[in-house]
């Protein structure tokens, strides 16, 4: 998403006008989930996907009306039909929403994009219906202290509410108010992946990582081996003092995944007990069962329990036979994905 809206702002800036398809609401097994956007030109070019085939040919079409006319359009796509081609079922409802150029659309955009860079949750707030049609299409941007900015003039109470429904949501969700429906849309910040240790297996997970959408940190005590010509796409490389004691200054949260990748079993030992300490969504480790067993075992004589252990995904991965360190990349940033799913609901 990050990217996306990195993207998107360049064309605004540029005076373009843009197309943005959202998925509204999904059901059975659609392609993508409520909240995946596409952004699509004038000349028909688009980045983003909801979900590729038919339903996105379907927008890109209906998105050279949006753009021609200024309107916006709700679609629903059947994929159950027996003409379709499609094997996914399920049905999605697609807002086609026009974004013009200018000072407001460019504001909200860039406060977008900086609460993405920044860890800041918002809530972007589109007008489905209103009664004021002679106005257009309205958004917002509403951030945690409720500052606001856009020209969807919503009550103070509005602003309120909707922070507190959509406070722990990760969908999008249509909400009617009065005589309007609003399309909110909960902008939270990506999951954070720690990687402690910088070697082999550590640089292609951190490239991987980043491209599905996790902000990315590395961590190691070398600064030969941490820094960012090895590491270009990461979203931070720090160079620690030691792995002892290094997650006390980390802001660790259920958003947070840690991967243990360091280069030898005490590190690893280390950082694993410090890792039962915090809250993190996930927690991962490299190694041999065998490795992993004894290790458990040392852990259990000092009083971390085998349920707290066996929450450790240990070995690291998803099962492919993985061999090369491109490989066992693969099988984390797999493994990472299916995780982050499951949090967010989507199992």
């Amino acid at each position: 998403m990050k990217q996306l809206i990195r993207d998107l702002c360049q064309h605004l800036e540029a005076g373009e006008p843009l197309a943005v398809a959202t998925i509204v609401t999904h059901s059975g097994s659609a392609p993508r989930t409520s909240g995946a956007k596409m952004v699509i030109r004038e000349n028909g070019e688009f980045f983003g996907t909801i979900g590729g085939g038919l339903v996105e040919a379907q927008a890109l079409q209906r998105a050279k009306e949006v753009l021609a006319t200024g309107r916006p359009e709700v679609f629903l796509f059947d994929m159950c039909g027996a003409t379709m081609d499609m094997i996914c079922g399920g049905q999605v409802k697609v807002l086609i929403d026009h974004v013009a150029p200018g000072t407001v659309n460019l504001e909200i955009f860039r406060r977008w994009r900086k609460a993405l860079e920044t860890g800041r949750d918002c809530l972007l707030v589109t007008t489905i219906k209103s009664p004021d049609t002679a106005r257009g299409q309205q958004r917002c941007l509403i951030q945690a202290d409720a500052d606001t900015v856009g020209s969807a003039e919503l009550p103070n109470a509005w602003r309120a509410d909707l922070l507190k429904r959509f406070k722990d949501a990760r969908q999008p969700g249509l909400v009617k108010l009065d005589q309007y429906t609003l399309l909110v849309e909960p902008c939270h910040t990506p999951a954070t992946v720690f990687l402690f240790g910088a070697g082999h297996v550590s640089r292609p997970t951190a490239a991987l990582a980043t491209g599905v959408g996790f902000n990315t940190v590395v961590l190691d005590d070398r600064p030969e081996f941490a820094n960012r010509e090895r590491f270009p796409q990461a979203t931070e490389v720090r160079v620690v003092e030691s792995f002892d004691n290094c997650l006390a200054d980390l802001d660790i949260d259920g958003n947070s995944y840690l991967v243990i990748v360091s280069r030898g079993h005490r590190h690893d030992e280390s950082l694993l007990r410090q890792a039962l300490t915090t809250r993190a969504g996930y927690i991962g480790m490299i190694g041999s069962r065998g490795k992993r067993d004894k290790l458990y075992q040392r852990l259990q004589a000092e009083g971390f329990s085998p349920e707290a252990l066996g929450q450790v995904h240990s070995p690291i991965g998803t099962d492919i036979l993985a061999d090369t360190p491109e490989e066992i990349a693969v099988s984390i940033v797999g493994e990472l994905i299916r995780v982050r799913a499951i949090n967010l609901g989507h199992d």
